[in-house]
């Protein structure tokens, strides 16, 4: 950057000379007033520890790091959001207009350039008024003393410190403060230097700081853009930010203008023609405000809010929370996420499709969250409803998808998706995929002892609600028979997953489930299958993202991978911060995976999910899932290069029927009801349709022969 040269640092002028000598001579004369005063008899100038702030003092001043705001990007780069405490984008002298140096240089500091940091003549007439009217103290601050205020102010805000300025109520301590740190930075940087910062440093009104901000904000235009009547508009909020706001004040900021108008005619920065025809010129703002955070995220503000809980909850940005706030927001971190943009977008279009957010009469709640299951990265999030704090049935900032620790609802009771985990269980004991089960019982006596190991007494008693025994029944008539169990599975016949269960340990079925991550949304138990209900998925409530991260290791042939957000982050120094990396472990067998991938492959072919294949017949695999009386349905399903968990249900009115309801602009009648292949499943079939082809669609592998006859060497009802 060219630069005018600094007159303090390498030519100064006599009155630079003299400034400098007045100065260096009131500090002088301070420290020897400090030093001999003995600290008892301490008062007026020496009090309030003159000696220990002068020593505490450093010894120069440079332009240190300023607060920025920090950018959330999808993979390819897309700015999904900004967040900010100050909204600064700071930017090179040459990318500011002349009309707006030459107006700050006009009204703050005319003698900008000439000076060495300090201004005698404003010093001497600011003394003497403080003498003759100590309740009307005048500052007298150069560009250069305010610029070091300001640093001060930023790196207090950003140590979290309150935030004043050394001479907020500027006494003679003070003054001294201010000169000590300005003439120290006159030595270390050029004027434009100087100058350069200020106008990225200054607050302009609201959380606009800098010039750049400001121009965007008030007219939507960049700083190199100012016009004459502009810049000094802006020039003139420096003594007073809010109160000369042109958008909140256009009388008080149009008198403020003209006077700034006025100055630079006298200083000789603009002809009187300039001047006439800038002063004549109304004050029209045109406001484009940057709002902070999720709320103003146009793409995936959900998603946005589960990167803004990983963060805060990552000691890499802090020790505290609060810490790490203060990172997001003023620390100009850029946040490059994993979020793939055209999958977000095919994401949002479905779930509105299935329910719009702007026409729901009966709040129906929708939402869909993706993942890779080679490395557990989020590619999609949506729900239909508007992140917002504000009143309305379509706003929410709870999240759906996710779990309650990170910002979500807590989940809701997932039905018959939780099936293939006794399946697995199944498998996993030496079973097979094609062996034969009686699926006819639906009742147990209520003394009938269920294994369970991990209970003090080996077993559990399920003795039902009048001590009449465990009874269950199918969603339609015709399946209480012997069947095999991978056609139980991808039927969804709770006989059969009971008729699987009563060979089974319960604790083992636990253990699954356990380990592929399936806890309770609300409070992170893991889900207890010991309760008879939960092999139906009936007794807790589970998170959409933790059902897709599950199918993922079926997806995966047994390797789960942890979910994953954050791709990079590096602040705008360059320094980059530890972020999780790629977490993968096996949590079930090869084998078993195959063999559940055999059965919910089938799901989508001749199963509860027909109607909703993807044309990838090899490579596609799902279940759906039904709480009693249609209360929640999801459709969670598969290929190896995606797994998507759907759901259409009642976050507010958890115990409601769907049936009736108006989805999509339909509501079902007589005998149609609700189920997990109706919406959630369509929402799922067009995301997958959409998106499925862009990552990897290979087809599954095929069972070994132990996986569809068992280890056990039978294939006769168990």
């Amino acid at each position: 950057m060219a630069s005018r040269k600094n007159p303090a640092a390498q030519a100064p002028s006599a009155l630079g000379n003299i400034v400098a000598f007045v100065a260096t001579s009131i500090v002088a004369g301070i420290v020897a007033a400090g030093l001999l005063v003995p600290p008892a008899a301490a008062t007026g100038l020496a009090a309030n520890a003159s000696i220990g702030w002068f020593k505490d003092l450093p010894a120069q001043m440079e332009a240190g790091p300023m607060s920025r705001a920090s950018t959330v990007v999808a993979r390819d780069g897309t700015e999904i959001a900004t967040f900010y405490a100050q909204n600064r984008t700071p930017v090179g002298l040459d990318e500011i207009s002349p009309h707006m140096e030459a107006a700050i240089l006009a009204i703050e500091d005319r003698d900008f350039y000439e000076h060495g940091g300090v201004d005698l003549g404003g010093i001497l007439r600011a003394l003497g008024n403080n003498i003759i009217h100590p309740d009307a103290r005048q500052g007298a601050s150069t560009i250069t003393q305010q610029y070091v205020n300001n640093l001060l102010i930023d790196s207090q805000v950003r140590a979290g410190e309150e935030a004043t300025t050394i001479g907020a109520d500027k006494g003679y301590t003070d003054k001294i403060k201010e000169i000590k740190l300005a003439l120290s930075m006159e030595q270390e940087l050029s004027k434009d230097e100087i100058l350069e910062g200020y106008l990225n440093m200054v607050l302009f009104g609201g959380q606009n700081y800098g010039v750049e901000a400001a121009a965007q904000y008030y007219w939507g235009i960049p700083a190199s853009d100012l016009s004459i009547s502009q810049a000094a508009v802006l020039a003139g909020m420096v003594q007073s930010p809010n109160y000369y706001d042109p958008a909140a004040n256009p009388e008080a900021a149009t008198e403020r203008r003209n006077i700034v108008l006025d100055t630079m005619l006298t200083t000789g920065a603009i002809t009187p023609e300039e001047h006439a025809a800038a002063a004549a010129e109304p004050i029209e703002v045109d406001l484009h405000p940057t709002n902070s955070g999720c709320t103003a995220a146009e793409i995936a503000p959900y998603f946005c809010d589960y990167v803004e809980n990983s963060i805060l909850q990552d000691s890499a940005f802090g020790e505290t929370p609060e810490e790490r706030l203060k990172t997001l927001q003023l620390g100009g971190l850029t946040i490059t996420t994993t979020l793939d943009i055209e999958a977000q977008r095919a994401a949002q279009e479905s779930v509105n499709e299935t329910q719009p957010r702007d026409d729901n009469p009966d709040n129906v709640s929708t939402a869909l969250v993706s993942l890779e299951p080679s490395n557990g990265d989020i590619v999609a999030m949506a729900q239909n409803t508007y992140y917002s704090t504000a009143e309305g049935d379509s706003n929410t900032t709870y999240n759906f998808n996710v779990d309650s620790w990170m910002g979500g609802a807590g989940g809701f009771q997932v039905g018959s998706t939780y099936k293939p985990l006794t399946y697995a269980a199944w498998l996993d004991a030496g079973n097979g995929a094609e062996d034969e089960i009686d699926a006819s019982q639906t009742k147990w006596p209520a003394d009938y002892r269920w294994k369970a190991s991990c209970l003090e007494r080996g077993y559990k008693i399920e003795p039902g609600r009048n001590n009449d025994g465990f009874e269950i029944q199918n969603a339609e008539s015709g399946y209480t028979r012997e069947m095999e169990a991978d056609f139980g599975l991808y039927n969804s016949i709770n006989t059969a997953i009971y008729a699987m269960a009563e060979d089974l340990d319960l604790c083992d079925i636990g253990e699954i489930s356990e380990s592929l991550g399936i806890v309770n949304g609300k409070n992170g138990e893991p889900v207890d299958t010991t309760v008879l209900s939960s092999l139906l998925g009936g007794s807790v409530d589970i998170s959409p993202m933790t059902m897709a991260r599950a199918y993922s290791a079926f997806a995966n042939r047994g390797v789960m991978c942890e979910p994953r957000a954050l791709e990079r982050v590096v602040d705008y120094t360059g320094k980059e911060y530890d972020i999780p990396e790629t977490s993968c472990e096996r949590v079930i067998s090869e084998d078993v995976a195959d063999g559940v991938n055999f059965a919910l492959n089938q799901t989508l072919i001749r199963g509860s999910g027909w109607q909703r294949e993807i044309g990838l017949p090899g490579a596609s695999a799902a279940k759906t899932g039904t709480t009693d009386n249609s209360t929640q349905t999801w459709m969670v399903g598969y290929t190896k290069g995606l797994a998507t968990a759907s759901w259409v249900g009642n976050y507010e009115f958890g115990s409601r029927s769907l049936n009736g309801l108006s989805i999509g602009g339909e509501r079902t009648t007589g005998d149609d009801w609700v189920d997990g292949s109706t919406y959630a499943g369509a929402q799922w079939q067009r995301f997958m349709r959409d998106v499925a082809r862009d990552y990897d669609t290979d087809e599954f592998e095929e069972p070994d022969d132990d996986v569809l006859e068992g280890r056990n060497g039978t294939s006769e009802p168990g």
